[in-house]
């Protein structure tokens, strides 16, 4: 085992115990590849940011479940290939490959931004914070609370309900609800999205 697998086995097993900063390197790490490796199974890069986000919000909310793993980039890319299978209306997902997809997924995936781009993607990361604090104030109250203790104290979906005095599906509810609008309210870019993710 190489010690870059090693270090991010490490991270995975912190990430499933629910250390956020391990998630966020994890994103970090991956996110360039996985855009690059969904762009090369469909044309719709729309569907591919979609696929990407769904992914990771449901890693996030399930880690404590996700099996373990020895190769963490092999689990990220078969499950992104599963979840632009899963989102599409089509039933032979064979054709959503392109014609240039490349079986071997290696280092030729990966992009590296210019740093005239990467200081506008700070500044728009900086307003895209903005954005979102903005509509977390704007959420109800029982929505934006679920999303407060989910989120911002890491209590479970149980213990959220406990705490709120209501059942977990009602719980399930409120947090699904205010993640879905600050979602399509926020219209959250690939490069944003794991600020949204962490609520930093």
């Amino acid at each position: 085992m190489t010690s870059s697998n090693s270090q991010y086995d490490t991270l995975w097993h912190s990430f499933k115990a629910g250390d956020r900063a391990a998630f966020a390197s994890i994103y970090r790490k991956y996110v360039t590849a996985l855009l690059n490796y969904g762009n090369k199974i469909t044309s719709d890069r729309t569907l591919v940011e979609d696929s990407i986000q769904d992914l990771f919000f449901e890693l996030w909310e399930s880690r404590e479940r996700i099996a373990e793993t020895t190769s963490v980039k092999f689990y990220l890319f078969k499950a992104l290939r599963y979840k632009i299978y899963h989102n599409t209306n089509t039933k032979d997902f064979s054709s959503l490959e392109s014609t240039e997809y490349n079986t071997e997924l290696n280092q030729n995936y990966f992009s590296y931004p210019s740093h005239e781009s990467q200081l506008i993607g700070i500044e728009v990361q900086s307003l895209q914070m903005e954005n979102l604090k903005t509509l977390l104030e704007q959420l109800p109250k029982r929505q934006k609370e679920a999303i407060n203790l989910r989120y911002y104290h890491n209590f479970s979906n149980e213990e959220v309900a406990q705490i709120m005095g209501v059942n977990y599906q009602s719980a399930c509810n409120f947090i699904y609800s205010a993640l879905r609008k600050l979602k399509l309210n926020l219209q959250v870019s690939i490069g944003c999205f794991l600020l949204f993710l962490l609520f930093l």
